[in-house]
């Protein structure tokens, strides 16, 4: 049996930070979906996506992650990927995401 997505908010003065554990797939990406919306809807302009316990991540939770950066943008603000897991790091290489969306001023 596959263990549910947990997604976890914070909120800070410069930012909000989502954490999410688990499988990020098309059974799990709509979940996701809401909550970035909502963190948006909320008035987010700088959002730190942690994706470091991500186990796997396929095209749904890819497509859920460009569209919050569009949307994110639209509105002058960024998503950064902070922690990816080597998994998800590789998916994000391969589809060309892993320079605009992870994290600067970490060298």
């Amino acid at each position: 049996m596959v263990e549910p997505l947990k997604v976890e908010v914070s909120q800070s003065v410069r930012a909000w930070a989502v954490v999410v554990r688990g499988e990020l797939d098309m059974q799990t990406a709509a979940q996701l979906e809401r909550v970035l919306e909502d963190v948006i809807r909320e008035g987010a302009r700088l959002v730190t996506l942690d994706l470091e316990h991500v186990d796997f991540l396929d095209s749904s939770g890819l497509r859920v992650i460009l569209a919050a950066s569009n949307k994110l943008s639209e509105h002058d603000g960024k998503l950064l990927l902070e922690g990816a897991s080597p998994a998800v790091e590789r998916v994000l290489e391969v589809t060309g995401l892993i320079e605009r969306l992870k994290e600067t001023g970490h060298d």
